[in-house]
C-alpha cells in the first residue's frame, strides 16, 4: 500500500532479501524521505534472479532431437517513485509510478525461403511496462482499528490487475488494556485478482516496548501456501534507527521460503 509510507518520519533506507522456491531469489529496497509538510517521497527498486537457462533449438537430426546453444540468463526488474501525505489526523494517501522491464533472452526461429526450411531469424525477447498504484490509510480510532485498501498494477498492458483490502486492530485493548508494554495485533487482508480467485491472509503480531515482535500467519486459498511466521527486531544505536525482520511460509512439498530485511532510520 503507497499510503504507507506516509508514517515514516526522517530519512529510512531498507533492504529485503526473499529466497523463493526452484533457487529463485528477490531482492528489493525503498528510500523514503519525510519532506515535511510536503508530503513524504519514496524510491523503491525489485530485481529477481532466475538462475541460468539452456537455449536450445529443434533439430530432427540430432540425438535428442535439439540441439544445445549455451546457457542464457533472464533481466528483470522493477523501479518506482512514490508520494505519500497525511490529510487529516486519521487518513492518509499515496501512490506510485512504476517502470518494470524483462529481458527473456534471445531466442531463433527458422523460416522458409520459398520452399527450403533454411533462413533464420533471431529474435530479442524484451518487454516492458509503466504501471500506477494508489492506496488510501485510515485509522478509526477505536482500539487503534485501521482499515487499508490499495489499487495495485494499473497499466495499459494486460499485467497483473490486484485490488487490495485490509484490517488490524490491536485487540490487546479490548483484552487487555492495562497491558501497557505488550501490544497484541490482528490482521487480515483479502486480494482480488483479476486472473485468479480471491485470497486471504491473517495474521497475529505480538509486540513487547516496541522492540521485539512475535508474528505468525495463515494464507488461504493458495496453491501450496499455508502457514507462516516470523521475528522482528528494533534498537536504536548513535541515534540511528535499525529494524531486523524474519518471515519463512510453509510451501508444502515445495519446501520453505525464508525473507528477510534490515531497515535503517536516520
Amino acid at each position: 500500500n503507497p499510503a504507507g509510507t506516509a508514517f515514516v518520519d526522517g530519512l529510512t533506507l531498507a533492504f529485503n532479501h526473499s529466497q523463493w522456491i526452484a533457487d529463485i531469489s528477490y531482492q528489493s529496497g525503498v528510500l523514503v524521505y519525510n519532506a515535511g509538510r510536503f508530503g513524504n517521497f519514496s524510491l523503491d527498486y525489485m530485481t529477481a534472479n532466475y538462475g541460468s537457462f539452456e537455449r536450445t533449438i529443434v533439430d530432427a537430426h540430432a540425438w535428442e532431437g535439439y540441439q544445445s546453444l549455451g546457457d542464457f540468463n533472464i533481466g528483470e526488474y522493477a523501479i518506482g517513485l512514490g508520494y505519500a501525505r497525511q490529510i487529516t489526523d486519521r487518513f492518509f494517501i499515496g501512490g506510485q509510478t512504476k517502470y518494470a522491464y524483462q529481458k527473456l533472452g534471445t531466442s531463433t526461429i527458422w523460416e522458409y525461403v520459398g520452399s527450403d526450411f533454411e533462413a533464420e531469424r533471431n529474435v530479442n525477447n524484451v518487454t516492458d511496462v509503466v504501471a500506477y498504484d494508489f492506496g488510501t490509510y485510515y485509522n478509526s480510532g477505536f482500539k487503534n482499528l485501521c482499515i487499508g485498501m490499495s489499487v495495485q498494477n494499473f497499466a495499459n498492458k494486460p499485467i497483473p490487475l490486484n485490488f487490495r483490502f485490509g484490517l488490524a486492530m490491536d485487540i490487546n485493548e479490548v483484552f487487555f488494556p492495562n497491558a501497557k508494554n505488550n501490544r497484541l495485533v490482528l490482521a487480515c487482508d483479502v486480494m482480488h485478482p483479476r486472473d485468479y480467485a480471491e485470497r486471504m491472509v491473517y495474521g497475529l503480531e505480538y509486540q513487547y516496548k516496541e522492540f521485539f515482535a512475535l508474528r505468525a500467519g495463515y494464507k488461504a486459498n493458495y496453491d501450496t501456501q499455508g502457514l507462516t511466521g516470523g521475528l522482528g527486531l528494533k534498537m536504536e544505536y548513535m541515534n540511528i534507527k535499525l529494524q531486523f525482520d524474519y518471515a519463512f511460509s510453509d510451501m508444502g512439498a515445495l519446501g520453505v521460503i525464508n525473507q528477510f530485511s534490515i531497515g535503517l532510520g536516520f
